[in-house]
């Protein structure tokens, strides 16, 4: 039975975390700073290995008043450098790291310039640390993985999303843009039985409207179509 991981995305202040666990098998913690707190920080990491749920590190961009999804500058992306780095380090024992929000756009985006480039050398530092990353499936960026950073070719745990548009090429729409949200449970359950046949993990964020239904859907859609739902 071939298996499929859960991801939720928490720690961030929002109302459902300990209710989405009870369906997801892995959560992508956040480290404090492009939402949450360090002390919400450490307290869902301890509540999510009470439940044996998996811990990743979610390192996002310090701009809580866009919530780190908002595309910096190559000047502040150089800025957010030494705080991107040191954020996995507040999640004891991560299994991996999945980059937040307008970071983790830019790492699976299809442009070759120095902004991408100065965000894989970041990303870079978690694998020198020994982290796996958590990304879009490798044909999304492979240029990145097989060209530029070819050392991350094994470790990428490949993930698609269940509650997010994608284009055409693969990557997400735009959360400014028609589509890029998925309300619709017929919508969510299609796009989960495709990306199951060809990602380790689906996500789930713990920030979209009626997120703990699309949970127990996205569940119980991989259950009923002979997943197992872990990692």
């Amino acid at each position: 039975m071939r298996k499929v991981d859960l991801n939720v995305d928490i720690g961030e202040g929002f109302p459902f975390d300990e209710a989405l666990l009870e369906f997801a098998t892995s959560a992508n913690v956040c480290c404090g700073e492009h939402a949450g707190s360090l002390g919400l920080t450490y307290s869902t990491v301890e509540m999510c290995r009470s439940k044996g749920v998996r811990v990743g590190a979610h390192p996002g961009f310090p701009d809580r008043e866009n919530m780190g999804r908002r595309e910096p500058s190559l000047e502040e992306l150089e800025g957010y450098a030494e705080s991107l780095r040191s954020q996995p380090g507040r999640v004891a024992g991560a299994a991996y790291v999945k980059p937040h929000g307008a970071f983790y756009n830019i790492l699976v985006c299809t442009a070759r310039d120095s902004l991408v480039e100065k965000a894989w050398q970041i990303a870079v530092t978690y694998y020198e640390a020994e982290d796996r990353l958590m990304l879009l499936s490798d044909e999304n960026f492979s240029w990145a993985i097989r060209d530029h950073f070819p050392v991350l070719a094994d470790p990428v745990i490949s993930e698609g999303f269940a509650d997010r548009g994608y284009r055409p090429d693969g990557t997400l729409i735009p959360r400014s843009e028609p589509g890029a949200i998925l309300e619709d449970p017929v919508d969510i359950k299609r796009q989960v039985l495709e990306l199951a046949r060809r990602v380790d993990s689906i996500c789930l964020h713990g920030d979209t409207p009626g997120c703990l239904d699309f949970a127990e859907l996205v569940y119980k859609t991989l259950v009923d179509a002979g997943y197992e739902v872990g990692f």
